[in-house]
């Protein structure tokens, strides 16, 4: 063997002992071609559907695919595509992943670490946070799969919940603050992470403030149960749910030995969970104690399955809002409960075996029985949109204008009654279970507005709609109406007027009298408008009659 020979053996050598990762990076850095396809030493293949994306040439390690904020890796063989979604400011979004044999991690610098589990025609996420009620990551796959995300708190448990379904929970996160939720449904989801709390608060309904200091016995029964799951009495205003079931319903009895009055209401699921509110017995709060039945004219609803709820405003952290305070099973019996005297009340009832919920409100005054009105409501509109029904209506009445809306045919509602022009003058906003009519009070100060519907619905059929209706006050149609005659009467009286008036002054006048005063008498010109034509034409006719006989003479 020659030089030469040798040295080209000795460079062959040591090309063989280069790592393929390293040759790989060399030479895919440096294409720029479409569909390039990069794979770790562990087998995890990245796709980028376009290399112009990446914000630096990827670095491609032992189990890591890198480039620029965002790192893919995986313990084993699996799969991912990649395109500017990924790099996108407000989010980070993958085409595919397919992590049937290995998890694969998805990890930006700005946004908190995601590991998929299972095949994904597509994945994003902005990024986990429990403090609201917006989607925290989204997918789409043909089986269930499995996410683990982080960002949550360590202290407490978290559900991920869709379109209000808890879908999945993980009860114990670690204290490195990462969840796991194992078998998401399939299809197209958009989830969001919300933390399971762990207490519940009780307070004063007046001003909002936790009850500390006060003993307060608390017992908690499922909804349908007869045996009470939790029994404890607190001096902080709080109870400790640990361990209750994240969607169980339960029917509170609170009683505070003479300091509060004693209430019996209705909880939601813990993963919706609101504090239990206390009406102090006190001198400077008026309470009267009426019992509440059902006075249903549509036949929709039996006393015997239908449950109240009683909401009222009660200062929040995030402002006044309406908090159901009281409420449980109406009976035959009805349900009587301790409230404040000349406090306008949100009266819900709810009949979960016809789907029908009924919003309207009251206002207790004494404590003689009281029957809460289900009225047949003649509707002004009606539309069909997919499958959903929506009829609105505006009631003049002699107790004061009130507002109607009823969404039929849905599973799941959100409804919100808002002034037109004025979205921050809401009458009503909250969400159903089932088809609802709502019907409320318009205030005084706005019987000349007219009012927004706004809904977002899953219809019966399982299909998403939302849109707005706008329920138009009579009373602001019949005063353009009344303009638009007046206006109509002015011209037609100064039209004639100025006709007969051709042929003599006298001849005006009178026409112009005669036509003002008929169409006052018909309800066309209003009186400060009529009664200064009649004085014209008076006038006119009279000085008509003069000029004529000074002509004569």
């Amino acid at each position: 063997m020659n030089r030469n020979e040798l040295l080209v053996v000795v460079i062959a050598v040591g090309l063989m002992a280069i790592p393929v990762s390293v040759i790989s990076y060399s030479v895919i850095t440096n294409t720029a071609v479409d569909d390039l396809t990069y794979e770790t030493d562990t087998g995890l293949e990245v796709t980028a559907t376009d290399a112009q994306v990446f914000e630096s040439p990827p670095v491609v390690g032992n189990d890591t695919w890198t480039s620029g904020p965002l790192r893919l890796s995986s313990d084993g063989p699996a799969s991912a595509t990649v395109s500017d979604a990924a790099f996108d400011r407000s989010a980070v979004g993958i085409e595919s992943v397919d992590a049937r044999r290995n998890p694969v991690t998805v990890n930006r610098s700005d946004i908190g670490a995601v590991e998929l589990d299972g095949q994904f025609d597509r994945f994003s996420t902005a990024g986990i946070d429990t403090t609201d009620d917006e989607p925290d990551f989204s997918y789409r796959a043909g089986e269930n799969v499995t996410i683990s995300v982080s960002g949550v708190p360590t202290d407490s448990g978290v559900a991920a919940v869709d379109e209000g379904r808890v879908v999945a929970t993980d009860t114990a996160p670690n204290p490195e603050g990462t969840a796991t939720f194992q078998d998401l449904p399939s299809g197209e989801q958009a989830i969001r992470v919300a933390e399971i709390p762990a207490e519940l608060s009780i307070r004063d309904v007046t001003d909002g403030s936790l009850i500390d200091g006060s003993a307060v016995d608390v017992s908690l029964t499922p909804v349908g149960a007869s045996e009470p799951s939790i029994q404890q009495t607190t001096s902080d205003g709080t109870i400790n749910m640990t361990g209750l079931p994240v969607t169980e319903r339960f029917a509170a009895d609170l009683s505070a030995a003479g300091d509060y009055y004693d209430r019996r209401v209705r909880l939601p699921a813990r993963i919706d969970q609101q504090p239990a509110y206390l009406l102090p017995d006190d001198d400077a709060v008026a309470a009267v104690s009426p019992r509440l039945t059902l006075d249903d004219q549509t036949g929709r609803f039996d006393e015997q399955r239908s449950v109240i709820r009683l909401q009222r405003p009660v200062p929040t952290a995030s402002g006044t809002e309406y908090r159901t305070v009281a409420g449980d099973r109406l009976g035959s019996d009805g349900f009587g409960t301790a409230v404040q005297r000349n406090q306008r009340y949100r009266v819900i009832i709810v009949d979960p075996t016809a789907g029908q919920t009924y919003v309207s409100s009251l206002t207790p005054r004494t404590s003689s029985p009281t029957a809460v009105p289900i009225e047949a409501i003649q509707y002004n509109t009606t539309e069909s949109i997919d499958g959903l029904n929506i009829s609105t209506a505006y009631r003049s009445r002699e107790d004061g204008d009130r507002l109607a809306v009823n969404l039929s045919n849905v599973r799941s509602a959100d409804l919100s009654i808002s002034e037109a022009g004025n979205a921050s003058n809401l009458l009503l906003d909250d969400s159903y279970e089932q088809n609802v009519t709502a019907d409320v009070p318009v205030p005084e100060e706005t019987t000349d507005a007219n009012w927004n519907a706004d809904y977002e619905a899953t219809t019966t059929n399982d299909a998403a709609i939302s849109g707005q209706q706008t329920i138009r006050n009579p009373a602001r149609q019949q005063q353009r109406e009344a303009v638009v005659r007046a206006i109509l009467s002015i011209l037609l009286v100064v039209v004639l007027g100025s006709v007969a008036m051709r042929v003599s002054p006298a001849l005006g006048g009178v026409v112009v009298i005669i036509t003002a005063s008929l169409l006052w008498l018909a309800g066309w010109m209003p009186p400060e408008a009529g009664l200064p034509s009649i004085g014209v034409g008076i006038v006119v006719g009279v000085l008509g009659v003069i000029s004529g006989d000074r002509r004569s003479l």
